[in-house]
């Protein structure tokens, strides 16, 4: 993209914005697809890959002359033109768009204008499937694509929006310009990142880049990466807000959970208080349901007893009471275990609070 002054300028820069070069290489890639597909729809003797080498020869000549056309029309000043000129370049991609448009409308044959044919998901698909065939057959290769692409936004960028106009007269000062230039490709700094840009998107980049460390939005002293932000909230961030482990049995606060050895500590005699009386409530719980067991029990006896005609049956009726008896002497003895467990619970809360106060 070189080429001599008559300034004696013969170097200069030809960097440009790549997400906008990447964004018109797919635009002129589908837009052959579209056009070799439409253009082949229904044909017995012609296919979209035996058209694509022709179509792709005249597309890139109709966007070229079409843009230079747009270009010397707005010098010579119509004014229309200059207004689409200015327009083109603050919006290259939607420019482009709309020439390719023009241009695949032109290679429609009949069958491509049947009503409903051009929005149907069966060419969609064709369009989709002969772009992935023509990249891998490099019909339209990635730097000619690039090339094309390039000298388009240069042309209409009168504004050096998304391009570098600079021009060095030797190719050191070349160099050192481009180790500087917005426009120079950068890489993301970012632990785990891969994604790469021009230098004037750092910023941006930076703004939504998933891999970026910020501070912990809950304010722990952790930074952690946009990405795993809330998971880490969510999870093992000190300053999540949490229940007090006794909260079932009577402590009802609420901390992060960085803090709570620090509020088991200075709570440890109140939680013993609530200790207590929840075992001193499930107590009383099992007397209750002891006793209510042994009035059913006998009602039920007296009940069936009173209906038994003979000594067998009576011996049944009793046999069959002292297994549901059993019963609940387990149900009983499992609620003493429990008990236990929370005594000894109880006591280790004791011990604790003895030695940390010692």
């Amino acid at each position: 993209m070189s080429t001599v002054e008559e300034d004696g300028y013969n170097s200069r820069c030809d960097l440009c914005d790549t997400e906008v070069i990447h964004s018109m290489i797919e635009l002129l890639l589908r837009g052959l697809a579209t056009a070799s597909v439409d253009s082949t729809t229904g044909d017995i003797f012609k296919s979209a890959s035996s058209v694509a080498v022709a179509v792709k020869a005249e597309l890139e000549n109709y966007l070229l002359v079409r843009t230079e056309a747009l270009v010397q029309e707005s010098v010579s000043g119509h004014e229309d033109h200059s207004d689409q000129l200015m327009k083109a370049s603050t919006r290259p991609t939607e420019f482009l768009s709309g020439m390719i448009d023009e241009f695949v409308a032109s290679k429609r044959n009949m069958l491509s204008h049947v009503s409903g044919f051009l929005s149907s998901e069966s060419r969609l698909n064709k369009i989709k499937d002969f772009m992935q065939k023509m990249e891998m057959e490099n019909v339209w290769g990635l730097d000619e694509r690039k090339a094309t692409a390039e000298t388009i936004l240069e042309s209409i960028d009168m504004k050096c929006i998304f391009h570098c106009p600079e021009r060095f007269v030797d190719q050191d000062k070349l160099a050192d310009h481009r180790n500087q230039c917005k426009f120079r490709l950068v890489n993301c700094k970012n632990d785990g990142c891969s994604a790469s840009f021009s230098a004037i998107h750092i910023e941006e980049h930076d703004s939504i880049c998933p891999f970026k460390a910020l501070p912990c939005d809950q304010l722990c002293e952790q930074h952690v990466m946009r990405c795993e932000m809330d998971r880490h909230c969510a999870t093992v961030c000190p300053m999540k807000i949490i229940n007090c482990p006794y909260y079932h049995i009577g402590c009802e606060t609420a901390f992060p959970q960085g803090n709570l050895d620090n509020h088991c500590s200075k709570l440890l005699q109140t939680h013993m208080l609530y200790v207590l009386q929840a075992t001193t409530r499930q107590n009383a719980t099992v007397n209750d349901m002891s006793q209510r067991l042994q009035l059913l029990e006998k009602a039920q006896s007296l009940n069936e007893m009173s209906g038994a005609l003979d000594v067998r049956s009576l011996t049944l009726i009793i046999k069959e009471q002292e297994g549901k008896i059993k019963e609940q002497e387990a149900r009983i003895k499992k609620l003493e275990r429990d008990i236990k467990t929370q005594e000894a619970k109880t006591k280790k809360l004791e011990n604790e609070f003895r030695s940390r106060n010692a």
